[in-house]
């Protein structure tokens, strides 16, 4: 035992008095503190920066996460079902946002089935077209001719079928186990029935085989059948591990097409596709990707090519006639935008009004147009550069002349005739009519000038007004009841009636015409016929004093009493609706 024993130290208050000896040991009990708690309380703090700081935990987890994600794919595919739809939605987003990358991805693969495919068309094509010029002018060529026109088939068809040596017509690839079909192509102008009900017939026809050649003739029990032979065709096998080729063959062909094609292309799909030819469950869709390999095995020999791969036409000479097809197809299309063009340009000119076209061609290798515009019509230079032509390709020449159109006519009247506001103008049947109200002299000249308006064969006024008219036969002059007097307030609108009539007077004299004004006297329904009467006529011959006093020509002025016979408005029976009736009014009227 120590020989400092451990104290401890009590509760009681610290300015207590201790014993004698027994000093408290503070600093011992903090020790002891520390080295009981100290682990316990670190371990808690390491806990907590883990929880609660993200870049701890998130490193943590990127260590779990790859094993954890090969465990739960090991279980199920639920993890590779719930990251699809993220996986293709991020997809689609990389590609809309930048497609480089995807396309440096998959051009290695693109890139050699492109340019393998046309290889074989360029072939088959220059190929054809060979035998074709060989033989037409030949007695051959003109017996085949003959028999082409029989059987419906084109000449360079017979050709062919007269020369073929051999050809693959169809490839088939086959899944070993199920026999169903995985993938199938087929050479040009070969019409192929139902591939699948086709590839499970040839298997079919290969196992019934196998099982006769078994049975009498003791063959073993995994030999295989290496080709049917079908009459004018030849079916050939290449067994695989997981499938089967079946090359359909018409004519002889040379045993090494096996080697040199059949089985490079059979052992190319099970390298590339091993996992999906062993986890096939009948979805033959991700077997179009060995399309390739089985184009490859179509391959074809005629007359006069013993050896197709010594004969092959190089490759540089398919680049030059690619290259000539690309250069004449880019050519067909730009002579066919630019007529279709042209021919836009042409139609909108002639559905424009007040143009027409009289001569379209073309002129030292530039477009040609000619024809008549109106001045009114829109220019066709600004159509055109409204247009994807080149202005500088189009020469034209356009003559002046009115067309006939309403439109034109109308604008020209608007032009020369140059109607006040509140005048229209509208042409139809070669009459120029005039409606709203105008001054007198702006109506006698409208009238002479009318004729000078091709197409217009009359000028129509019967809706037109005298402005000066309507403003004088729009006054009134009111007067108290029963009296001749003006009613208060009215002696301040004759100075703008006097100032009327002179405007008036002013216009028709211009004019050339002589108008009178008739004074017409009114009076409300009180009283009797005879009493109305005489202060209507005692009203107008007060108006006319009035008017003479104040410079008006007393030749151009006639009175008229019409009581109350003639309203000047049709009111009720109010003071204010009788009051309106108590008045003077003013009818110009002509001088035959």
């Amino acid at each position: 035992m120590s020989d400092s024993p451990l104290r401890i130290v009590s509760n009681q208050p610290a300015d207590a008095e201790t014993p004698a000896g027994e000093a408290p040991r503070q600093d011992d009990l903090a020790e002891l503190r520390r080295l009981l708690l100290e682990p316990e309380q670190m371990q808690l703090n390491n806990i907590l920066e883990r929880l609660n700081n993200p870049r701890v935990r998130a490193r943590e987890m990127s260590r779990a996460l790859t094993e954890s994600v090969r465990l739960r794919t090991e279980q199920d595919e639920s993890l590779t079902e719930a990251l699809g739809p993220t996986i293709v939605t991020a997809f689609h987003h990389s590609i809309k946002k930048d497609p480089k990358p995807v396309a440096d991805a998959i051009s290695p693969l693109m890139g050699p089935a492109i340019r393998r495919y046309i290889s074989m068309m360029l072939n088959g094509m220059v190929q054809s077209f060979d035998q074709a010029l060989k033989y037409s002018l030949s007695w051959q060529g003109v017996k085949w001719r003959i028999e082409a026109m029989k059987t419906g088939k084109s000449f360079a068809e017979v050709v062919m079928l007269h020369t073929l040596v051999y050809r693959v017509e169809q490839v088939f690839l086959i899944h070993k186990t199920t026999s169903l079909k995985l993938a199938h192509v087929s050479a040009d102008s070969i019409k192929a029935q139902d591939a699948d009900i086709v590839s499970g017939m040839m298997n079919a026809m290969q196992e019934a085989i196998r099982s006769f050649a078994r049975d009498s003739f003791g063959s073993a029990q995994d030999e295989t059948i290496d080709t049917l032979d079908l009459g004018d065709r030849e079916v050939w096998f290449e067994s695989g591990p997981h499938a089967v080729l079946a090359v359909v063959i018409r004519g002889k062909a040379p045993e090494n097409l096996r080697g040199e094609f059949f089985v490079p292309a059979l052992e190319a799909i099970h390298v590339e596709m091993s996992e999906t030819l062993q986890a096939f469950d009948g979805d033959d869709a991700p077997f179009e990707l060995a399309r390739p390999h089985l184009e490859s095995c179509l391959q074809s020999q005629y007359q006069g090519r013993q050896d197709p791969a010594r004969f092959r036409i190089p490759l540089y000479v398919h680049l030059l006639a690619l290259l000539a097809i690309l250069g004449l197809a880019a050519w067909a299309f730009f002579a066919w935008r630019g007529q279709r063009r042209w021919n836009g340009y042409l139609e909108r000119l002639r559905s424009t009004p007040g143009i027409v076209i009289t001569e379209e061609g073309t002129r030292h290798g530039k477009r040609y147009l000619a024809g008549l515009r109106d001045p009114l019509a829109p220019d066709p230079a600004a159509l055109l550069r409204e247009t994807a032509i080149d202005p500088g390709d189009v020469l034209s020449q356009w003559a002046p002349y009115q067309a006939m159109e309403k439109p034109f006519i109308e604008a020209r009247a608007h032009q020369l005739l140059e109607p006040p506001p509140g005048v229209t103008l509208q042409f139809e049947d070669g009459v120029l009519r005039a409606q709203g109200a105008a001054a007198d002299q702006w109506i006698v000249d409208a009238r002479r000038f009318s004729r000078a308006l091709p197409g217009v064969t009359r000028f129509d006024e019967k809706q037109l007004v005298v402005k000066e008219v309507v403003n004088l036969e729009s006054r009134v002059l009111l007067f108290t009841a029963g009296t001749a007097d003006l009613l208060a307030g009215q002696q301040q609108e004759l100075p703008s009636l006097v100032a009327a009539i002179r405007q008036l007077d002013n216009s028709t004299f211009a004019a050339g015409r002589a108008l009178r004004i008739e004074i017409i006297g009114h009076t409300d329904e009180e009283g009797t016929d005879a009493t109305n009467q005489r202060l209507s006529e005692t009203r107008a011959a007060r108006t006319l004093s009035l008017l003479t006093a104040r410079g008006i020509r007393r030749e151009r002025l006639t009175t008229r009493g019409a009581a109350s016979r003639e309203p000047v408005r049709l009111l009720g029976d109010g003071e204010a609706d009788k009051l309106i009736n108590r008045s003077v009014s003013f009818k110009v009227l002509s001088i035959p």
